[in-house]
């Protein structure tokens, strides 16, 4: 696979019109077992990339055999291993010399359709979807090939609202505004459905129950009602309770509950009688949304509720009591109604997509978040494939996208976060990981994304003196800052209001949250520590004393029962919370201030940096310094413990952050020399993949800590080059065949992929100009030319 050959045998499948062959041939190769060659693993390889090349650029293949070489080569990723093999016997192709992916975009494939696109499900087996449309018709695409295998003769007669499979995929039940419910057999592909008919308003939502034998359905009538697939309903009543229309209805997956949305913002959560195939009274009622519930969805192991609204956020729910987990709201990525939502199967991930064009990745056990993706018009429903590493998403823009779940997720953005004019004072990550907090010396907070490294909203302001400190609330709803205004203040994570503030007798140094969020401790320059409860807010204990210096920092045991503080007079005092006294003697051990304290987080260390340059790690039981870590040249004045206990960060005023081995005390890598000025603190991301710190620099540092120092390629000597779309040719989008672009307003000059005409809508301005993409022309042959491609012929740049 190494020559031209395997250009040469997908270009004569396509003229062939067998390029659907090629990618089964290829899927297989990669399945069977190659025992008998030494290289097997080697062609497994091969095969899967020639798999993934055909599939990312299959629309301009089909569409024009020579664009194989023109559009596919040109800009296939970096780390393509076909185009790697392929581009020296095929190099006079357009490139991309600045902007170009350096891997596989997470969309597998863009499947272009008729219409907009309103609704789909994903089979069981994967290998195709059913979808919707405006007109009232469905139709069933392959997923392999994109290729349509069965429309609708005979369909709705208005638009379909929703459309899904049932669990053996031996069935398709359709809803529409047209008031009815359809059931088709797919064995006969869509040439017939049964009827169903009773409801007065909109068909909104149909779901199958998990052994195939009810549907149930949601309307604008406000009622639900359950149906036998074969179309009987003689027994079964409407369901009333709604005071708004039924947007969405799902089953858990035992089929003994069912869940609805509606318009009048609530959740209801009915018992199914299996016997009588009917529900209970008395549904358990949820509430919680400011505007109508668009849609909701059990999680695999049905315990959980997720939910989607026109309010633009993201619930999960207790699926037995209602009680809320968390609240979802990211202004950054949804920035209107919240469509469609899906659980992956095993639960690990939650899929959201908006009329804002934008899907959204959540983990739901870990602080995974992925950057915003997406399509060019609003998306309608999100699915994922049945083995849940794939996602599949339904757009108005004529489009259904199959993204890759690995490599939509990408947590954090790494680099620097500018945006204050002083010192950075202080950093806080939120637990669920979306979310940086910074304190600074211009008296301001600031929030950002830390996904895109954007600020959320303009910087919190409010205080009149250098602000020394921020915390955020476990739950990730409150943020508290401290400052020598002698001001404590309480915001708002999501108004970014100021909801309360308490005036102390001298500067805050310190403010911290208790692990259940209940209290705050915080510190001052009187040398004492104080406990304050956040639901009254008013003070707990007066002071606890014992320090005669400045405390500068204190931080709660993992368990919340013992608070530990630091202080100018070189030592380190630990309280029991509920007794508020003393807990054994100081910690002595240090020859200068200690400015920082932090627990392990099975909180049977501390650890502590010092004005005496060092880092200590201390035994809590004994008191005793187990480890003292030397290295820095100046104070070191922020130090923490990793998610697993395994590394100890620091930070210094010698500008730099390291990383040591908790238990042999031992320097990871060399020192982190990002910074121009003093560090002030260092933090840990909650997944422990990411190392934060800020700095007197006025910047926020953000870096990876498994890879110090990626190579950074200058973006130089760009030879031809122009910043897209501008060009020689005047180049624009062809005005009949989306995803082409042309020099002539006729011809297919080359096809472009859908993420680079997608680029600038998912990122912030700030990284736009960085990110923008440079073409080179210089040996781009097109047109009639196009045979002059390979290595042997003459470049042709008309």
């Amino acid at each position: 696979m190494n020559g031209p050959q395997l250009m040469y045998w997908i270009e004569v499948m396509s003229l062939l019109d067998c390029t659907d062959l090629a990618i089964a041939g290829l899927s297989k190769l990669t399945e069977i077992e190659l025992n008998r060659f030494n290289d097997s693993a080697v062609i497994k390889t091969w095969a899967k990339d020639a798999h993934r090349f055909i599939l990312s650029f299959y629309n301009a293949i089909t569409t024009s055999t020579p664009h194989l070489y023109v559009s596919a080569l040109a800009f296939a990723p970096e780390k393509c291993a076909t185009a790697l093999r392929m581009r020296p016997h095929f190099p006079n192709t357009i490139t991309a010399a600045q902007g170009g992916d350096s891997d596989w975009h997470p969309c597998m494939r863009a499947i272009i359709h008729p219409h907009a696109v309103q609704t789909l499900s994903v089979s069981s087996d994967g290998r195709s979807i059913v979808v919707g449309y405006p007109d009232g018709s469905l139709a069933i695409w392959d997923t392999q090939s994109g290729a349509c295998a069965s429309k609708s003769v005979a369909g709705h007669r208005d638009v379909v609202t929703c459309a899904v499979y049932s669990s053996d995929s031996n069935l398709i039940a359709s809803s529409s505004h047209d008031t009815t419910i359809r059931v088709w057999e797919v064995t006969k592909g869509l040439q017939d459905s049964r009827v169903l008919s009773g409801h007065s308003g909109s068909v909104h939502y149909v779901a199958f129950s998990p052994d195939c034998s009810i549907i149930a359905s949601g309307s604008s009538d406000k009622t639900i009602r359950l149906w036998h697939h074969d179309g009987t309903n003689s027994r079964h009543e409407a369901y009333t309770g709604h005071s708004g229309r039924v947007t969405s209805v799902a089953f858990s997956p035992d089929g003994r509950k069912l869940v609805s949305g509606s318009s009048d913002k609530t959740i209801r959560v009915w018992l199914v009688d299996l016997g009588s195939s009917r529900l209970a009274n008395n549904p358990l009622v949820i509430s919680g949304h400011s505007d109508s519930v668009t849609c909701v969805s059990f999680s695999f192991d049905g315990l959980k509720i997720a939910s989607g609204s026109v309010d633009k956020t993201l619930q999960i729910w207790d699926a037995q009591t209602g009680a809320k987990f968390e609240s979802r709201a990211s202004p950054t990525k949804h920035s209107d109604t919240i469509t469609s939502i899906a659980f992956s199967p095993d639960g690990k991930h939650l899929a959201s997509c908006s009329l804002d064009g934008v899907i959204q990745l959540w983990g739901t056990t870990t602080a995974t978040y992925s950057q915003p993706f997406g399509h060019s018009g609003p998306v309608n429903a999100v699915a994922f494939s049945p083995g849940g590493d794939h996602l599949v998403s339904a757009s108005t823009d004529m489009t259904t996208r199959i993204w890759e779940i690995n490599a939509c997720l990408k947590p954090m953005i790494m680099g620097t976060l500018v945006g204050h004019t002083s010192t950075v004072s202080f950093i806080a990550v939120t637990r669920d990981g979306t979310r940086i907090i910074s304190a600074s010396f211009d008296r301001t907070v600031g929030i950002w994304d830390a996904q895109t490294g954007a600020l959320v909203c303009d910087r919190l302001t409010g205080h009149s003196d250098d602000v020394n400190c921020v915390a955020v609330s476990p739950d990730g709803t409150r943020i508290v800052s401290g400052s020598d205004d002698k001001f404590m203040k309480l915001w708002d994570m999501d108004t970014h209001a100021n909801i309360q503030s308490y005036q102390h007798t001298s500067g805050v140094w310190c403010a911290v949250f208790s692990p259940n969020g209940a209290q705050i401790a915080f510190s001052t320059d009187d040398n004492n520590v104080y406990l304050w409860d956040v639901t009254g807010w008013k003070m707990i204990k007066q002071g606890l004393q014992g320090h005669s210096g400045v405390v500068h920092w204190v931080a709660f045991s993992p368990d919340g029962t013992c608070l530990a503080s630091a202080s100018s007079d070189k030592t380190v005092i630990l309280w029991d919370i509920g007794s508020h006294n003393r807990v054994g003697g100081p910690l002595s051990g240090h020859t200068g201030e200690v400015y920082s304290v932090a627990f392990s987080p099975c909180g049977t260390q501390l650890v502590t940096g010092s004005s005496d340059h060092t880092v200590r790690v201390w035994d809590r039981q004994t008191g005793n310094t187990t480890i003292t870590l030397t290295g820095h040249s100046h104070y070191v004045v922020s130090a923490a413990f990793s998610l697993d206990g395994s590394c100890i960060a620091s930070a210094s005023w010698d500008k730099t952050v390291r990383l040591w081995n908790a238990k042999t005390g031992q320097l990871i890598g060399k020192p982190l020399t990002e910074h121009s000025n003093y560090v002030h603190s260092v933090v840990f991301s909650p997944d422990g993949n990411y190392l934060l710190s800020s700095s007197k620099d006025q910047t926020v540092q953000i870096r990876n800590i498994a890879a110090y120092y990626p190579a950074i390629e200058p973006e130089t000597n760009l030879p031809d080059a122009f910043r897209w779309p501008s060009n020689p040719y005047d180049m624009s989008s062809h005005p009949k065949h989306p995803g082409w672009v042309t020099h002539d307003h006729e011809s297919h000059t080359f096809w472009l992929p859908a993420q680079y005409e997608q680029r600038e809508k998912f990122l912030d301005p700030s990284q736009r100009a960085r990110s923008s993409v440079c073409l080179n022309y210089s040996k781009f042959v097109h047109g009639t030319a196009w045979t002059k491609v390979a290595r042997n012929s003459t470049s042709n740049n008309s």
